[in-house]
């Protein structure tokens, strides 16, 4: 395995708490040192048949990479579901050569993307009133649900489109029975005394969550064309799915699609070859980069040291270490 030390990471946790949206994103870690890709630039802008090749294209084209053996399956081996696996055996040469997934800036749905659609599409001075009522959260769900409104004409319609169509917050649901339903494999699991008062605790961050929309559409409802309803959905896929820097609340394309693993390392900020700021994923465990086999899932890790409430509201699930985590802040 490739030894990463000397390459001095340096890490800076850079996840914080979205202050009206009670959500909080993956860590993102600072790699001070610069992408080595020449001679795989070509290969990665590989289009791959997948269901990914639309986004793939579009990441590579705006000068990002994503390796070509990286493929979505439906039955990831971590959790069942949606995934980023492994179509070929990706070797240490491939890691070598530099990060799997690479996403510029650019393309990036940041908060700062959202106030330049708002801006755009509702002039300067309802943006400016936007940056200056809104959280970073709100900023970046209004503005999703404006180019979901209009993905069609989008530029960032790759993207879109590999977005659920139910995020897995559970505070979307409207009946008890649907919530108590969620809630019940870890009770059953972990003993009622282990999710006391999660049903009053998801209710409670429904309507947090519905005055964050009212206040969102209120502000720019009429000049975007967009309705509470619309900014909810938008606010679980950036609860869900959001990385986040500081103040700052962002959706990263592909990497977003990619699954939880505890020992597994975070995404990275770096600077690519021409000096840009780019996220980035590599296999890495314990300092190393780790070869992975065909049929094998790439992980980051959803770092944030939630508590199994906190972790059950965002994503709609509930790792065993942060169980783990709990049982050991209480002996």
């Amino acid at each position: 395995m490739l030894d990463l030390s000397g390459m001095r990471l340096t890490r800076s946790n850079l996840a914080t708490p979205i202050s009206s949206s009670g959500c909080t994103g993956t860590a993102a870690h600072v790699l001070q040192a610069r992408i080595h890709r020449a001679q795989r630039r070509v290969d990665r802008c590989y289009c791959n048949a997948s269901q990914l090749g639309e986004l793939r294209d579009w990441i590579c084209f705006e000068g990002g990479s994503v390796h070509p053996a990286l493929l979505l399956s439906d039955n990831a081996p971590s959790s069942g579901c949606r995934g980023i696996v492994a179509g070929q055996d990706i070797s240490l040469q491939d890691l070598e050569a530099g990060p799997l997934i690479s996403v510029p800036q650019a393309l990036q749905f940041t908060s700062t993307q959202a106030l330049n659609i708002i801006e755009q599409h509702a002039g300067s001075a309802l943006a400016a009133a936007a940056a200056e009522q809104l959280s970073s959260s709100q900023l970046t769900a209004v503005a999703l649900a404006h180019e979901l409104q209009h993905e069609a004409n989008s530029s960032w319609g790759p993207y879109l489109q590999t977005l659920p169509s139910k995020p897995p917050c559970p505070w979307l649901l409207t009946s008890p029975q649907q919530i108590a339903e969620c809630i019940a494999p870890y009770s059953a699991a972990r003993g009622p005394a282990a999710v006391a008062g999660w049903a009053e605790a998801t209710a409670q961050q429904r309507q947090q969550m519905l005055d964050a929309s009212n206040e969102a559409v209120q502000l720019l409802g009429p000049s975007l064309g967009i309705t509470a309803e619309l900014v909810l959905q938008a606010l679980a896929h950036v609860a869900s799915r959001s990385l986040t820097s500081g103040s700052s609340s962002g959706l990263v394309p592909f990497i977003d699609l990619v699954n939880h693993g505890a020992e597994a390392m975070g995404p990275m900020l770096q600077l690519d070859d021409n000096d840009r700021l780019v996220m980035t994923v590599l296999p890495i465990r314990n300092g190393e980069a780790v070869p992975l086999a065909e049929g094998q899932e790439l992980l980051i890790c959803y770092q944030g040291g939630y508590e199994p409430p906190e972790a059950f509201l965002k994503f709609g699930f509930v790792a065993d270490e942060w169980w783990q985590q709990e049982q050991q802040a209480q002996q």
